[in-house]
């Protein structure tokens, strides 16, 4: 049989990692037409969630995969099925300390990383609004004070990108980026480096889990990161959570369209120097990925800063939440 091709994705996060995975989920059998496989082992929605924390959840995460029961399972599945290409898809790769287990385990398969780079300061704001929006953390921060209180590591692009190449045969690098990905659109942009060229007969995914991953105006983050003060179960929050956004909706189209940002044009430059360095070696090595000098675009003083509360009426945000889920 010839040999295998699988591409891992890897993420990074915050950069439509949800909605690629269920992308290839549910187009899997457009997908199988055109000679690629996207395997079940390990899946938990669209996403081979299980198999990155089969590795970094166990007590010696650097000790080979041999043995593990979902690792098993993939190995044998892939090696059951008529497809030369497979691909997988998990964030959770990007905490895998030591990717060349995987090299290691299917040593007659080739690997290729496919890792999308998100510019750091767009980076930082989209993850602060995710951790705002899930139970876990329920940030109740100012991003201010988020800033001051992360160490920020996941943005140490080298290093990931360092590890993987103990894995990859070939590391494929994208700019999470409408100016650099093909049509501007990252799921024509995916299918492009899996040497699809073309989107046709895909559709796009829809539904609940995409929503929960929409970006909320800031009016609505914020008063979320408020609610985020009042005791709530798991239950209350998902559901004040999806009030939000439908409401969210239907303020879209009478809103000022101006662009909001978090953080102010000087600190989000302090952010972008501080990575200089690091992108600019990114992108001399993977010189395909932008053909920037420092990879991403300069940013530019666009929009205005969205000014977040540093005192809370507790009462009156009960009194806003409880008309949307009730906490009495």
């Amino acid at each position: 049989m010839t040999m295998q091709t699988l591409y891992i994705h890897v993420g990074t996060h915050k950069t439509a990692t949800t909605w690629l995975q269920h992308y290839l989920g549910k187009n899997s059998e457009r997908l199988n037409d055109l000679g690629f496989y996207y395997p079940t082992s390990g899946r938990v929605t669209q996403a081979q969630h299980r198999l990155g924390q089969a590795i970094f959840n166990r007590k010696a995460p650097r000790e080979k995969l041999d043995g593990i029961p979902v690792w098993e399972r993939f190995k044998r599945e892939i090696s059951q099925v008529k497809y030369r290409n497979i691909v997988i898809s998990s964030e959770e790769f990007e905490w895998v300390q030591d990717p060349s287990l995987i090299r290691k385990f299917l040593p007659d398969v080739t690997i290729r990383p496919i890792i999308y780079l998100r510019r750091q300061d767009d980076y930082i704001e989209s993850l602060y609004g995710q951790q705002i929006r899930d139970y876990h953390p329920r940030l109740k921060q100012t991003i201010s004070e988020y800033l001051q209180t992360s160490k920020l590591a996941f943005l140490d692009y080298q290093r990931l990108l360092q590890q993987w190449q103990t894995a990859g045969d070939q590391m494929h690098i994208r700019v999470f980026d409408k100016k650099f990905m093909k049509d501007g659109d990252v799921g024509a942009d995916f299918l492009n480096v899996l040497g699809i060229g073309s989107a046709e007969g895909f559709e796009a995914p829809s539904g609940p889990v995409i929503d929960q991953k929409t970006n909320l105006h800031m009016e609505a983050l914020e008063f979320m990161r408020q609610c985020n003060n009042l005791p709530m179960t798991a239950a209350q929050h998902m559901q004040l959570t999806n009030q939000v956004i439908r409401l969210d909706k239907v303020a879209a189209p009478v809103r000022d369209k101006a662009r909001l940002r978090l953080l102010d044009f000087q600190t989000r430059q302090q952010i972008m120097e501080r990575y200089r360095g690091m992108n600019s070696a990114i992108s001399a090595a993977y010189p395909g990925a932008t053909g920037l000098k420092h990879l991403f675009q300069d940013i530019a003083d666009d929009a205005k800063v969205f000014k977040q509360a540093s005192d809370i009426n507790t009462f009156d945000v009960l009194l806003k939440a409880n008309n949307l889920v009730k906490l009495g």
